[in-house]
């Protein structure tokens, strides 16, 4: 008879599997939606939010305002990171930005740099691979492409630096809360504060189609729902640092899934950058996860 501990790693495995499946077909519901950025990310963290919003804010209402105040920034980080990573998606290729997007962690060595924190050889060596990864992509983009997927590189790694900014928010807040208590409000005022922006950039696309709002359904339950929420869920059985790992294979998948939804073929220099930048992420969390203890509140957003 198989051992029940055997079997219950193995359904968080599964778990895992098809959460990082369902995370990476994002980039190319957001595509298909063909939704103005801001409202395309808003519709998804608002309605996400609302569905979570019942299981999680009676644990939110009784706590201190240090909590709420990083419940906000998390918030406003995570508004930033999806509003900027989706409007890279209509300037760049989708190899580029979900690649650009994943680089968080060299942005994660700023900060421990900037609070005095111990740095490995292990996180030198894997960030200089994830920046020599970021320089070819760049410079690819700027030759074939030119300067509007130039601007879509760096909105994609603008949207990096944001969600480094949510997972260091996260941090306290999660050390408070239950995820569901956590990731509702996350998700709902994220998504208000990217509904309330979009009339300020442009026209928002309302009413929307039948395949706009199938499309918005998808990326709620499929990258959000599926795709976090089992991400979470591994979590229980897995360490930190493997779930954090297996996240980073998104960049794969998204392009994987991208290529005959989309019929968008990676460049030579894409191919070579990304695998150049994923390695160095892997290696720079592997080096980064050797340093300290991995920390299960941190959240996976």
């Amino acid at each position: 008879m198989p051992n029940a501990d055997a079997n219950t790693r193995a359904f968080a495995w599964t778990w895992l599997v098809i959460a990082v499946i369902a995370a990476s077909t994002a980039a190319s519901l957001f595509r298909l939606a063909q939704l103005p950025a801001l409202e395309a990310a808003g519709l998804r963290l608002f309605i996400s939010g609302l569905v979570l919003l019942p299981f999680g804010l009676k644990h939110l209402l009784h706590r201190g305002r240090p909590v709420l105040w990083s419940v906000a920034l998390a918030g406003l980080a995570l508004a930033v990171h999806f509003g900027s990573w989706v409007e890279s998606l209509y300037l760049t290729s989708v190899a580029s930005s979900v690649v650009l997007v994943s680089a968080s962690p060299l942005f994660v060595l700023l900060w421990e740099l900037l609070a005095h924190e111990p740095v490995r050889r292990g996180q030198w060596l894997g960030a200089a691979l994830g920046l020599a990864g970021v320089v070819l992509i760049a410079g690819g983009d700027l030759s074939v492409h030119g300067q509007t997927a130039l601007l879509g590189d760096g909105l994609a790694l603008l949207g990096a630096l944001a969600f480094s900014i949510y997972l260091r928010a996260g941090r306290r807040a999660r050390q408070h809360l239950p995820v569901l208590a956590y990731a509702a409000p996350v998700y709902t005022l994220g998504g208000v504060l990217l509904l309330t922006l979009q009339p300020m950039v442009g026209p928002p696309a309302w009413p929307l189609s039948t395949a706009a709002w199938l499309m918005t359904a998808l990326l709620v339950l499929l990258p959000t729902l599926v795709g976090h929420t089992g991400f979470n869920n591994a979590l229980q059985e897995l360490r930190a640092s493997t779930v954090a790992m297996a996240s980073l294979l998104e960049p794969l998948f998204a392009v994987l899934i991208a290529w005959p939804l989309l019929r968008s073929v990676p460049s030579g220099l894409d191919v070579l950058g990304g695998v150049l930048a994923v390695g160095g992420l892997l290696v720079f969390e592997w080096g980064r996860r050797a340093a300290k203890p991995a920390d299960p509140a941190s959240p996976l957003g």
